[in-house]
């Protein structure tokens, strides 16, 4: 079990790191061996094979697939675990079921009527931004700023809380101590189903409230509170460090980000190529073959697990090495949110806080530049983590 666990969630795990925007080196050699790589296999007659899938065909196959399960069968320590309400850790039917329970609280029409919000969020934090004068570091001031301010106001958590709240999610990813990041958690975790319960008693018009009024009989407490931990840790955490990465690519490429200021009905698929090129988080958790599966030229066997790397993918969806950040390109294809049955659930809710903030962004600091450009900028460990970007304007 541990030279598998070595194959299949450490050594994936490094793969995840970044040369500044890029895949790293090793990312990028398995990518050059072709679009299926083995990593390794248990040296037991018929033992698993760990298997690495950076092409973007192959990709969309095994996650698409009924042939995989994404349940933590093994490897990594929640093995034989599903945490409730976590809902990438389920398998149909229960996944079937709670997706159809959640998504009457990201339809369109929500999303629209929550549009005018975001866009005060942003607004408040560009304001303060401004405010504070440079040089500032956009890592807190703008990405986790706007993000959890609008999770939290989607989930509805009142303001007097979501800085604490914040401060507790932080922890659990920042915390060197497991003991302290543990503590974080539950802390967390106590809050989000005390929430459940208060909207169980008196449901308002927020995301929680909308579930338990149109399906509160077929969700548990316990689902619906790892829903709300589940929501807010993608919300909190993964739109935060896009939007800390987004500003970054943006001075970095200010021609680009000019053209989305000044003609933006010329880019009308900008936040495509965004998604596509900084890829924030592949840390999916790896598919597991329930029967042999054929994958190209490959065959994949039942018990075999299968990595799936978005960034791979996403750098492979055009021809030859044209994987250049362009935002006048065509829609650009791309599997930022995963695919199949477990394609981000809370998409909807990020593109609309990601196309109110980044052009905000633009028009507000036009000169907006790195304060300290001799500086490499430090990255942290995955999924994509700026751990800080100090700017001016």
């Amino acid at each position: 079990m541990e030279v598998f666990e070595e194959l299949n969630v450490v050594l994936p795990g490094e793969l995840h790191w970044r040369d500044r925007f890029d895949p790293v080196r090793r990312l990028q050699t398995f990518m050059a061996e072709g679009p299926m790589t083995k990593l390794g296999a248990e040296e037991s007659p018929g033992g698993r094979t760990a298997w690495l899938a950076t092409g973007f065909d192959e990709v969309r196959q095994v996650l698409g697939s009924d042939k995989f399960s994404s349940r933590l069968l093994y490897g990594g320590t929640a093995a034989g675990i599903t945490f409730p309400g976590f809902i990438t850790q389920y398998d149909p039917p229960e996944h079937t079921r709670l997706r159809r329970v959640v998504s009457s609280a990201f339809t369109v029409r929500r999303m629209e009527r929550f549009r005018p919000q975001v866009d005060q969020v942003v607004e408040d934090s560009l304001d303060a931004i401004e405010s504070i004068g440079g040089p500032l570091d956009f890592v807190p001031h703008f990405g986790w700023s706007i993000a959890t301010t609008a999770t939290c106001d989607f989930l509805g958590i009142p303001r007097d809380d979501q800085v604490e709240l914040s401060r507790s999610l932080h922890a659990t990813r920042s915390r060197r101590a497991a003991s302290r990041r543990g503590a974080a958690g539950n802390k967390f975790m106590t809050y989000m189903g005390q929430t459940v319960a208060r909207r169980r008693r008196d449901p308002g018009d927020d995301m929680l409230s909308v579930v338990v009024r149109e399906h509160g009989d077929e969700i548990t407490d316990a689902e619906l509170t790892g829903l709300a931990a589940f929501v807010m840790g993608a919300g909190g955490d993964q739109v935060a460090r896009f939007l800390a990465a987004g500003a970054w690519l943006m001075v970095e490429a200010p021609e680009q980000f000019a053209l989305l200021r000044e003609k933006s009905d010329v880019v009308p698929d900008w936040l495509e190529e965004m998604l596509r090129y900084l890829t924030i988080d592949e840390k999916l958790t790896p598919r597991i073959a329930l029967e042999d599966v054929r994958i190209g030229d490959h065959t994949i066997k039942a018990g075999d697990t299968v990595t799936c790397s978005l960034l791979g993918a996403n750098r492979r969806a055009f021809p030859g090495p044209d994987d250049r950040f362009d935002i006048t390109r065509e829609r650009t294809p791309h599997v930022a949110f995963g695919h199949g049955i477990h394609h981000c659930l809370g998409r909807p809710l990020a593109e609309l806080v990601f196309r109110s903030a980044i052009p905000a962004l633009a028009h507000r600091f036009p000169a907006l530049r790195l304060a300290e450009p001799e500086h490499e900028i430090k990255l942290g460990p995955p999924p994509f983590d700026v751990k800080a970007l100090l700017l001016d304007w």
